[in-house]
């Protein structure tokens, strides 16, 4: 079975509006992230702030599900229990709720995932036992929200929470963790580009 959570929770500062539900090439950015992964998953987890931000993409995802009614692929709104906690907290809530034995992550903010990068984490995440699948920039800068994490990491997750720290790559050396070249994941790496600006998004409107 496999399993992706999509973090939507985060406050969007930079974007002065959700990020998940900004309107690019006529639908939201999370339909971009939906279209793409729903054929390549059984059961996708989406992480909200609060049961208002739940709320307001629950239409959204409800009319993505009723056009794209012969996929058996489950589409769950769910959110963190506590509210404006950063990413890490999104992944814990996540990782609770999925039925596999982990998941890929992904942000709400990157709509050019690719179907290659997807099915490549996964094959790779069968030849390894790890807790984590990391890509990897060759300046060693790290992407840490595209990324696999098993459930082995709940409990790890909760220890950092409980020692302040929200980001996700604060989790990173304290799992056993592989590494893999963004280029061998993703050879064009759109999969990587976030918009986090109005600019971007109009940038990359066609």
């Amino acid at each position: 079975m496999k399993s992706c959570i999509i973090l939507c929770g985060g406050r969007s500062r930079r974007m002065g509006q959700d990020k998940g539900l900004m309107t690019l090439n006529k639908d939201p950015m999370i339909i971009h992230s939906l279209k793409i992964v729903e054929r390549l998953v059984d059961e996708i987890i989406v992480v909200l702030r609060d049961k208002k931000q739940l709320d307001s993409y629950q239409k959204y995802v409800e009319d993505f599900k009723i056009q794209n009614q012969k996929t058996d692929t489950n589409i769950i709104l769910v959110t963190d229990v506590e509210k404006d906690q950063g990413p890490l907290l999104g992944l814990c809530t996540g990782l609770s709720h999925i039925k596999s034995e982990g998941a890929l992550t992904l942000p709400c903010d990157s709509p050019f995932i690719s179907s290659y990068f997807v099915n490549k984490m996964f094959e790779m995440v069968n030849e390894v036992e790890v807790q984590g699948m990391v890509p990897v920039w060759p300046d060693g800068l790290t992407e840490p929200l595209h990324a696999y994490y098993s459930k082995e990491c709940i409990p790890l997750i909760k220890d950092r929470l409980k020692n302040g720290f929200r980001n996700v790559k604060s989790l990173l050396d304290k799992i056993n963790v592989a590494y893999i070249e963004v280029g061998i994941l993703d050879p064009d790496k759109k999969s990587f580009i976030n918009l986090n600006r109005p600019e971007d998004v109009s940038q990359s409107r066609e």
